[in-house]
């Protein structure tokens, strides 16, 4: 399955269903669009000597506290290891979010422009998976999911590793149908 590293606390936020934005300066491949990536926490978490200096305050202010206390504390949040999954929905230049970076429209759209990444339907693992990241996309080869139909490799407790959606069951680690 595709993983892509990001650093934290960028990406508990968005494992955690806080964040519904990822901003690069490169557009998201459209084979990536509609599908669902591993959620790598990178080994270095971003410099944060102030929140302020991080975030804006309408971004701050709409963190739960919880957050905000383990961002401050750096308490809890896990580096190098792949902490969840997300989908990602669709691809925009200045999308609606409070967490998309804005392109500045008065020097062009195609000079230097943020993509917002727009994710949807985040999981958080139960445990996280040690593991080193790469840049870009890259290939986690313990997670296989084809034909929405769970196909994890990973040596992990049931009762852990499924969540039941009524009539079906699916594996919170590659987001597919779970079958033994």
């Amino acid at each position: 399955m595709k993983a892509i590293t990001i650093k934290q606390p960028w990406a508990s936020l968005i494992v955690h269903g806080i964040k519904d934005i990822e901003n690069r300066s490169w557009a998201c491949p459209e084979k990536y669009i509609g599908h669902r990536v591993l959620i790598h926490a990178s080994g270095k978490p971003v410099e944060m000597r102030n929140p302020n200096s991080v975030f804006t305050k309408t971004q701050w202010d709409s963190l739960p506290v919880e957050f905000q206390r383990k961002i401050i504390c750096v308490e809890g949040i896990v580096n190098s290891a792949i902490i969840g999954s997300v989908e990602i929905i669709g691809c925009s230049i200045n999308h609606p979010s409070k967490w998309a970076e804005k392109t500045d429209a008065s020097k062009g759209y195609y000079e230097n422009p943020i993509y917002n990444w727009v994710l949807a339907n985040p999981i958080l693992f139960p445990e996280p998976i040690p593991a080193k990241g790469k840049l870009s996309f890259w290939e986690y080869p313990n997670i296989n999911s084809e034909d929405d139909i769970c196909l994890c490799n990973l040596v992990v407790n049931e009762r852990n590793q499924v969540v039941s959606y009524g009539e079906y069951d699916r594996c919170v680690y590659c987001g597919s149908k779970w079958s033994k």
